[in-house]
């Protein structure tokens, strides 16, 4: 089911290259022996420092429209994930990401899913009225639309501290504390060939339409670039999924904050980059 991949700079063939950052206040709590890494009230200014960065694409054979998920990590260091600080993209349908950037309409209407996105949906599966479209209005980048992150949307974002908050006293090592993007924004620059030469001035409803012709769909193929800025508003995982299952949230979340960055790199072939044995 699963291939693998790994990540390389613009002007190389070595696995992990890359260029980003991803840097803010958050706190983290119960960390280094019970120490906490900043509070709620006082946060810390953190740098994640990735100096390595991968992609691992996951393609899709059911029957049906193929998803091919990807899923892009940034890490502190080339080291395992579970002594690392990663921070994770969840790309977890390539063909509606491509759709959206892409941007285009028939007769003024999307042919990306709109439907998607929402923490928790009505009894038809609808977002509420509230919940902000997951594909949004362009941002910082011109005819490109702007990605919305939500913790269950097509785009999901989580952040493992593993080698930040650790433990020397009780096996294992690392303590398992996760934030994902409870609200935010990402911009692609490049997501494969889904963003056209030009297309800024280009009418949507005259834009050409994503191949997904089956069985392979879209995908981002090796040796093509992921580019991207981002902004995470970060929450404790456990308090989204209390949402999504109708369950009371813990009454205390370890983990919070903001994080800014961007990455840039190419997607390559390689072993290394896999989380698998």
């Amino acid at each position: 089911m699963a291939a693998f991949g790994a990540a390389a700079s613009s002007g190389g063939c070595v696995v992990g290259e890359g260029s980003g950052y991803a840097d803010g206040p958050l706190w983290l709590l119960g960390c280094d022996e019970g120490k906490d890494q900043g509070t709620q009230a006082m946060p810390k200014l953190f740098h994640l420092s990735p100096k390595f960065f991968a992609a691992e694409p996951i393609e899709d054979i059911t029957d049906g429209a193929p998803t091919n998920r990807l899923i892009i990590r940034m890490q502190r260091t080339g080291n395992a994930v579970e002594i690392n600080d990663t921070l994770y993209f969840d790309i977890r349908d390539s063909t509606q990401v491509a759709k959206c950037l892409r941007g285009r309409t028939v007769a003024g209407v999307p042919d990306w899913d709109t439907t998607s996105g929402a923490i928790v949906n009505d009894v038809n599966g609808v977002p509420p009225a509230d919940q902000p479209a997951w594909c949004e209005a362009p941002g910082t980048i011109a005819g490109v639309a702007r990605i919305h992150l939500v913790p269950f949307g097509p785009v999901a974002v989580s952040f493992a501290p593993l080698a930040t908050c650790h433990s020397e006293m009780h096996p294992p090592a690392f303590i398992n504390i996760t934030g994902v993007a409870r609200d935010g924004w990402i911009d692609f620059e490049h997501f494969g060939d889904a963003i056209q030469g030009g297309q800024a001035m280009t009418a949507s409803d005259a834009r050409t339409a994503i191949d997904v012709q089956f069985p392979d769909g879209f995908r981002v193929n090796y040796d093509e670039a992921l580019t991207a800025t981002f902004h995470i508003e970060m929450d404790d995982e456990r308090v989204p999924a209390a949402m999504r299952d109708k369950k009371q949230p813990p009454t205390a979340p370890v983990i919070g904050g903001v994080l800014d960055g961007k990455f840039d790199f190419d997607f390559k072939r390689g072993r290394s980059a896999q989380t698998f044995p």
